[in-house]
């Protein structure tokens, strides 16, 4: 479509094809259906041919075609024995033919040809978008085999200008040069060139790491009609090396890499890298591909990997063992921490996934520490077992603290990673130095997607557990109130991260269903502040690990409470968990003192508690105090006897704490130890402990020579059997039937 004007003018001859002619013509809205050369030949244009032809050739002395968007000229000649061509051409806009490009561009060259010889390009030269382009060539039309040759040289100052057609932000400069022969027919070549990046940005974040902004690559392969023959390869980076040589098609090429950080790629894993071994090309276009390659890493690592890459790494047989120290992960966990060394036998088969891999991993020496916590696991050992996309787990270790753990089961290695794991305990201390110290045994079960929603369940059996209600007296100074870091140092700010001091952003999290019983029939003692007391119960846990729900508790055995050398037994008992390692404790203990019934009650959290004092009839707390300790008024006491009171409060109120009787029954492993005095004025001292997991033994001796033993024996959590014996010739025994509703 279009319009277009045009004038001829010369002379010729029918016979002998003699021709001089000149063609001028004038085109507007010229359109010819091609997108891309639309806006080319849409202005307005002009055609100018001057051509003419003789007994000695025919020559084309001008031929040019111009716009306001475009130039073309061509002049030349032809012969039976030799021609040639000059072309040039120039676009004001390249952005006319790719709106991806912008500026203007310019291309020429010259085309020879010699009967008998080759065609020949020369003085190719291009320029757009800040590229030059140089080159020339050569071919062989008469030859079978259509033999070539040529060079080519492609230089960048600004690859930032090519990142829209490349896709990638890009940057940087770039020198290529490259030459070679190849025989078309045969589809045989040799090619040997040089790169050199400069300041260079490729948008590969690994890549960009590895070359640092400069990089030198220099190459030359051949292809034969039947091998791929990689002669050299030499990079240099400054933070890569790696080298490559063969010696003939078909024939080992040794390859050779090295990082002098690993961190580069994988941060946290410092130290240098390196890979030695050699390539087999199986064919000529490197679809297979076998392979046996030594690697040493950080920390001692070593690699052998061995076997067959095909289609260029869409499916693989290899196999790859070795060694690596657990510690290359520390960075990751920390403030957490492990030691130790995995050796690894690992076998990949077909397309590479987890799905393929197979093998086995084996943990030795390993210690886990856990600063949280205050706890550290030592003599981690086992093995991860790894096939048909499972890995099967069996790991276990011993915590410092005393007892082992050990973790089972299977995981699958696909999203959302469905588990059935088994955390089993065996007489696993567990301990808070200023508040409990017990053993657990039990097994703790997974079941689910370890992205969410797995299952926590299982039952724990506490040991004996011995939960200290602390002394007070230490000053509060309050919390530290907010603190807002200015310009903050990068070690600090990594030191407060490690050590958990950093606040993140908050977010819905990941949680999981629990359904967790922790039982403890009894030897659960609670002491301080003048309460000694053993409970037993249980309590589960259910509600998800973001919002954890507690029901049940443990309740009082038997107990007293020790004011200034009165012991008052316990009438009530409570510990409740409500979900955390912090309990909430209750107990009551009441006396009668001249028809005033007195209650002492310590409530709160174990590490907190509050102590009150209640009456019947209400009196002030004073007086009660002063009724329970002394069986008298306030207005009634001596001034010794108020200096105890003072002391009994300092002892409520956690200002003192343990004393003699204390420290016996620690020192001799005893379960309970009392002085005290009976209702006729004697002194009596009774001893209790455990002389099996179910049978206690508990005996009294007083100043008057009378003494009693007491055996209580659980055969159940319900049934207990009591007996008992005196000095006086006493006895009795029963059974007991006790249910918790």
């Amino acid at each position: 479509a279009g319009v277009a004007r045009a004038s001829l003018r010369g002379d010729g001859a029918l016979l002998g094809g003699r021709f001089d002619i000149e063609l001028e013509a004038a085109t507007e809205a010229l359109e010819v259906g091609i997108a891309r050369l639309t806006p080319l030949l849409r202005p307005p244009s002009t055609l100018t041919l001057k051509a003419r032809r003789d007994e000695t050739g025919t020559r084309l002395d001008r031929l040019e075609v111009e716009n306001e968007a475009a130039s073309l000229s061509a002049r030349g000649q032809l012969n039976a024995t030799s021609g040639d061509l000059n072309l040039s051409a120039r676009l004001t806009e390249i952005a006319l033919v790719d709106t991806r490009l912008s500026g203007p561009g310019t291309a020429q060259a010259e085309l020879a040809w010699q009967a008998d010889g080759p065609v020949t390009l020369s003085g190719l030269t291009a320029t757009g978008m800040g590229l030059s382009l140089s080159g020339n060539g050569r071919i062989w039309p008469e030859d079978p085999a259509l033999p070539a040759e040529g060079q080519l040289t492609l230089k960048s100052a600004d690859l930032s200008r090519l990142a829209p057609v490349i896709g990638r932000p890009v940057r940087g400069a770039l020198d290529l040069d490259l030459e070679g022969r190849a025989e078309l027919a045969g589809q045989t070549l040799s090619l040997s060139g040089g790169l050199t990046g400069t300041e260079l940005r490729t948008g590969l974040a690994e890549l960009d790491r590895l070359i640092a902004g400069n990089v030198q690559l220099d190459a030359a392969v051949a292809l034969t009609d039947t091998a791929l023959d990689l002669q050299y390869l030499k990079l240099a980076a400054p933070r890569l090396r790696a080298n490559a040589t063969g010696t003939g098609p078909g024939a080992p090429i040794a390859i050779s890499l090295r990082l002098p950080d690993l961190g580069v790629l994988a941060p946290g894993f410092s130290g240098a890298a390196t890979a030695r071994g050699e390539l087999r090309l199986q064919d000529r276009l490197a679809r297979r591909l076998d392979l046996s390659v030594d690697a040493t890493g950080p920390g001692g690592t070593t690699a052998r990997i061995g076997g067959t890459v095909r289609d260029y790494g869409q499916s693989m047989s290899l196999g790859l063992t070795g060694r690596a120290p657990l510690g290359l992960v520390n960075r990751f966990i920390a403030p957490r921490s492990v030691e130790g060394d995995a050796a690894f036998d690992l076998r990949l088969e077909g397309a590479p996934a987890l799905d393929a891999l197979s093998g086995r991993v084996t943990l030795s020496g390993g210690r886990v520490s856990l600063p949280k916590f205050k706890a550290a696991l030592s003599g981690v050992d086992g093995t991860v077992t790894l096939a048909n996309g499972r890995a099967e787990t069996d790991i276990g270790g011993t915590l410092g603290t005393g007892g082992s753990l050990r973790l089972q089961g299977p995981v699958t290695l696909r999203p959302p990673y469905p588990a059935d794991l088994r955390l089993s305990l065996v007489s696993l201390g567990l301990s808070d130095p200023t508040l409990y110290r017990t053993t657990a045994d039990g097994t703790l079960t997974i079941e689910g997607p370890l992205t969410g929603g797995a299952g926590i369940g299982g039952e724990i059996t506490l040991g004996r557990t011995e939960l200290r209600v602390p002394s007070g007296g230490g000053v509060n100074l309050g919390s530290i109130p907010s603190i807002r870091h200015v310009n903050e140092p990068a070690d600090v700010a990594a030191t407060r991260r490690r050590a958990g001091l950093t606040e993140t952003a908050a977010g819905p999290g990941i949680s999981f269903p629990l359904d967790l019983t922790i039982r403890a029939p009894n030897q659960i003692f609670v002491r301080g502040r003048g309460l000694d007391a053993e409970l037993g119960g249980q309590v589960r846990l259910g509600g998800t690990t973001a919002n954890v729900t507690a029901s049940g508790f443990f309740e009082l055995i038997r107990g007293r409470l020790d004011i200034l050398g009165r012991r008052i037994e316990l009438t009530r008992g409570l510990i409740d968990l409500r979900g955390a390692l912090d309990p909430y404790i209750e107990f009551v203990a009441e006396t009668r003192s001249d028809d005033i019934l007195v209650r002492v009650i310590l409530e709160g959290l174990a590490s907190n508690p509050s102590v009150r004092f209640e009456s019947e009839p209400d009196l002030p707390q004073e007086e009660a105090v002063a009724r329970l300790l002394f069986r008298r008024g306030l207005d009634s006491i001596s001034p010794l006897q108020a200096a105890e009171l003072v002391a009994a409060a300092a002892t409520l109120s956690g200002q003192r704490s343990g004393g003699l009787t204390g420290g016996l029954r620690a020192a001799l492993g005893l379960s309970d130890l009392d002085i005290a005095e009976g209702d006729d004025g004697a002194t009596e001292l009774r001893i209790g402990a455990y002389l099996s997991e179910n049978i206690y033994s508990q005996v009294t001796a007083d100043s008057e020579g009378r003494q009693e033993i007491n055996l209580n024996l659980d055969l159940t959590p319900s049934i207990t059997i009591k007996g008992r014996a005196d000095t006086a010739g006493d006895t009795g025994i029963g059974i007991f039937f006790e249910k918790d509703y």
